[in-house]
């Protein structure tokens, strides 16, 4: 199977594929021929605490601007780029059509940029067309985004207090 992201860290690309182990957490990462296996946990500080076999990282997410992520690891500012390679189909018909640009089949997106103040979805929740994923709040007005499909919740990109653009894909429904 085909890498699922590029990324670009000090001008040199990867080809990165993560998969999730259990619920508790555990991610496969493999970086080209390499893999790996963390546990990355959240602190009260909102830094990231990642651990694999060789070392420890300390990693806060200082900005986010499209596709570049700031990030500083172990104290060491980082500017690292990412792009989804699969999953790139373009939605043929749906709410999200306007919104411009590929669009992951059964992705959800706001329509407008805003914060999400609720979340009604976790990874392997069952959906059916029409239900609510999450909630947006935009221009002082609460939207509920609905799942354009009925399916099995495969990603879930967000979470309460995120703030999101028209082309960020906030969840996957397959």
């Amino acid at each position: 199977m085909s890498p699922e992201y590029k990324v670009t860290m000090d001008e040199r690309p990867f080809e990165v594929d993560v998969k999730m182990l259990d619920e508790g957490g555990l991610l496969v990462i493999k970086v080209g021929d390499q893999s790996f296996t963390m546990k990355p946990t959240l602190d009260e500080g909102g830094i990231w605490l990642v651990n694999d076999t060789a070392m420890d990282y300390s990693v806060k997410i200082l900005k986010k601007t499209g596709k570049a992520v700031t990030l500083e690891i172990n104290g060491e500012e980082r500017i690292v780029e990412w792009e989804r390679l699969r999953k790139q189909e373009v939605v043929k018909s749906g709410a999200n059509d306007e919104a411009g640009g590929p669009k992951v089949s059964g992705g959800v997106y706001p329509p407008m940029p805003g914060k999400i103040t609720e979340l009604r979805v976790k990874v392997g929740d069952s959906v059916n067309k029409g239900e609510t994923i999450c909630i947006l709040e935009a221009m002082k007005m609460f939207n509920e985004l609905k799942s354009g499909s009925s399916g099995t919740v495969k990603e879930v990109n967000v979470e309460v207090g995120s703030m999101v653009t028209t082309n960020d894909l906030l969840v996957i429904i397959e």
